[in-house]
C-alpha cells in the first residue's frame, strides 16, 4: 500500500481525537491572543463589529453603510468618541464642538492633515515625495490664484462659453436634449478650470481632458487596492497593478510642448515674464526648484486638478439636480444673476452680488458635503485630549460633519433643502459674511475649518457661480423624472452625484 495514499485517513483519525482538537483549539487561542493584544484604542466605543477578524467584516460593511455608521456613532456619543473600521485602519471620530475645535486648533508637529492625506490616499506613490514635501502648487492656490480671480474671471467666461457650446450645444427647436448630467459636468469643469491651469489650446485637448478625469478615478482605485497589502510592498503592487505610472507618462507627454514654448518665450525675451499666460502653469515655472523634473511638474499639474475638478464637477452636478427638480428656485436666481452681470458684467464683484445662489451652493453642500466626516488628521506624536481620551501616535483621526448638517440643534428643518437658508439666515442675524458659501465653522465643515480649510474654495465658488450662472442665463433644464432629484451615493464616508441621470436641456423660452 502507498504510504502517501493513507495520509489523509491517518490525519482525519488523528484529527477526530477530543484531545487533538482541544490542543489544536487552546493553540490557536493562543495565537490569536499573542497576536491581536489589547491596543490603546480598545477603550473608544467601536460602530460596527471590533473583535480582530470581525472587524474586517465591519470594513466591508462600512464600504456600503458608512454614512449610517457615522450618524449611528454621532447619536450614540454625542460630545464624545467613537471609532469604524475601515480596511487598512480603525478611524477614530470625535463628535461635538468642543473635541471637534481641540482637534482643528493642535498643532501641526501633533495633528498633522497634509501627512493624512499622504497616509490615507498614498500620496507618497501617487505623486512623489518632491511634491508631497514640497507643495509649492498648495502654497500657489492660496496666494496667487485667490488674489488673481478677477483678472482670471474673463479668461474662464470665455472657456465656459466655449465649453458649453461644445458640451450642450443650443438649437432653436423647443424640444428637450438629454445628456449624462455628472460626466458632462466634468467634462465641463475640467476644460474650464484648465484654462487658468494650463491654458488654451491644451485645456481644450479632448485627451489631456481625459487624462485627468480617469486620472481621479485610477487615484481612488489605487487606495482601495493599497489597502489590500502591506505597506512595503507598495511600489510593486502600484507598477505591476495600477494605471498612475502610465499617466503620468501620457501627462508629460502632453505638457512637454507647452512647457518647452514657455521655456524657449522666456530666454528670447530674456527672462522677461509680462509676455507669459496669467496661469497656474507660468507661476510654477517661475516658483519650483531649477532642478524640478518634467516628471514632477506633470504630477502637481494632476494633482491640482484632482483637487479642483472632484469639488467643483460634483457639487455643480447636485446643484443641477436640485434646480432641474426645483423650478420654482430658477426664476429668483436666474432674475439675480441677470441683474449683477448687467451691473458689473462677469466680474468676481457680480459674483459677491450673488446672495441667492451663494446661499444655493451652500445648502447643496450642507446635504452633499463631499466627506461624512472633515477635519482629517493622522496624529504624529501620543496625545492626550482634555478630557483625558489618549489617541496614540499613528492614529487616524476626524471629525463629524454630515451628522452637523442634518442635526435638528443644529439646522432648523435639516431634512428639507432650502436653498435660500443662508441669505435668510444672514438678514436675521445681521452678519452675512458669517454665512457665506466660502465661510467654514464648526457648525459648516464641507472645507474644512481653520487654518487648514480648503484653499481653493474661493476659486471654486467663483466657477460654480460663473457654470451656474451661465447655465441658468441661457438653458432651460429638466430631469427625466420631473420633480424628483436623483438619489445621491454613499461609498465608504464619501457622497458622489447619482452616476447615470439625464439632465434635459433646450434653449431657453423665457
Amino acid at each position: 500500500m502507498d504510504p502517501a495514499a493513507t495520509a489523509p485517513s491517518v490525519l482525519a483519525a488523528a484529527m477526530t481525537s477530543p484531545y487533538v482538537l482541544l490542543l489544536v483549539i487552546f493553540v490557536g487561542a493562543l495565537a490569536i491572543r499573542a497576536l491581536y493584544k489589547p491596543g490603546p484604542l480598545d477603550g473608544i466605543p467601536t460602530i460596527g463589529p471590533s473583535g480582530p477578524l470581525t472587524s474586517y467584516i465591519g470594513a466591508l460593511q462600512f464600504m456600503f453603510r458608512g454614512r449610517d455608521m457615522i450618524q449611528e456613532g454621532y447619536e450614540r456619543y454625542q460630545g464624545g468618541w467613537f471609532k469604524v473600521p475601515i480596511l487598512d485602519r480603525w478611524m477614530v471620530v470625535v463628535s461635538g464642538k468642543k473635541l471637534s475645535d481641540e482637534l482643528r486648533a493642535a498643532p501641526d508637529d501633533i495633528f498633522s492633515l497634509d501627512l493624512a492625506l499622504v497616509d490615507m490616499l498614498h500620496l507618497d506613490f501617487v505623486f512623489g515625495t518632491k511634491v508631497y514635501l514640497n507643495p509649492i502648487h498648495t502654497t500657489l492656490i492660496q496666494t496667487k490664484m485667490t488674489k488673481s480671480i478677477q483678472a482670471l474671471t474673463p479668461e474662464l467666461h470665455d472657456e465656459c462659453i466655449t465649453a458649453f457650446e461644445q458640451y450642450m450645444p443650443l438649437t432653436d427647436s423647443k424640444e428637450w436634449t438629454a445628456i449624462p448630467c455628472l460626466e458632462t459636468g466634468r467634462q465641463l469643469s475640467t476644460r474650464i478650470n484648465n484654462r487658468i491651469l494650463v491654458g488654451a489650446p491644451l485645456c481644450r485637448d479632448q485627451e489631456y481632458i481625459d487624462l485627468n478625469l480617469r486620472f481621479i478615478v485610477d487615484m481612488f482605485q489605487c487606495r482601495l487596492l493599497f489597502c489590500l497589502f502591506p505597506r512595503f510592498l507598495e511600489p510593486v503592487v502600484g507598477h505591476l497593478f495600477t494605471n498612475i505610472q502610465s499617466q503620468i507618462r501620457v501627462g508629460m507627454r502632453l505638457l512637454k510642448p507647452v512647457l518647452d514654448e514657455r521655456v524657449k518665450a522666456l530666454e528670447e525675451a530674456d527672462g522677461d515674464w509680462s509676455a507669459q499666460p496669467n496661469d497656474m502653469l507660468s507661476w510654477l515655472i517661475a516658483s519650483v526648484p531649477k532642478d524640478e523634473t518634467l516628471d514632477t511638474m506633470t504630477r502637481r499639474m494632476l494633482g491640482v486638478n484632482v483637487a479642483a475638478i472632484h469639488t467643483i464637477s460634483h457639487t455643480f452636478t447636485h446643484a443641477c439636480y436640485y434646480l432641474a427638480a426645483n423650478q420654482q428656485y430658477i426664476d429668483p436666481i436666474r432674475t439675480e444673476v441677470a441683474d449683477a452681470i448687467a451691473e458689473d458684467g462677469w466680474t468676481k464683484t457680480a459674483f459677491g452680488k450673488m446672495c441667492l445662489l451663494d446661499s444655493f451652493l451652500k445648502e447643496v453642500l450642507r446635504m452633499n458635503g463631499a466627506q461624512a466626516w472633515s477635519l482629517n488628521r493622522i496624529a504624529l506624536k501620543d496625545y492626550t485630549f482634555a478630557d483625558g481620551t489618549f489617541v496614540p501616535r499613528g492614529t487616524s483621526v476626524a471629525a463629524c460633519a454630515h451628522p452637523v448638517h442634518t442635526d435638528p440643534g443644529v439646522y432648523r428643518n435639516p431634512a428639507e433643502f432650502d436653498p435660500f437658508r443662508f441669505a435668510r439666515m444672514g438678514r436675521e442675524e445681521g452678519g452675512a459674511g458669517r454665512h457665506l458659501f466660502v465661510t467654514t465653522s464648526l457648525d459648516y465643515l464641507p472645507w474644512g475649518h481653520g487654518s487648514h480649510a480648503c484653499p481653493g474654495r474661493f476659486f471654486a465658488a467663483n466657477q460654480l457661480k460663473l457654470m451656474l450662472g451661465h447655465l441658468l442665463l441661457n438653458y432651460d433644464i429638466q430631469l427625466e423624472e420631473p420633480g424628483v432629484v436623483p438619489r445621491q451615493i454613499w461609498f465608504e464616508a464619501a457622497v458622489l452625484p447619482h452616476q447615470t441621470a439625464k439632465l434635459l436641456y433646450r434653449k431657453r423660452q423665457t
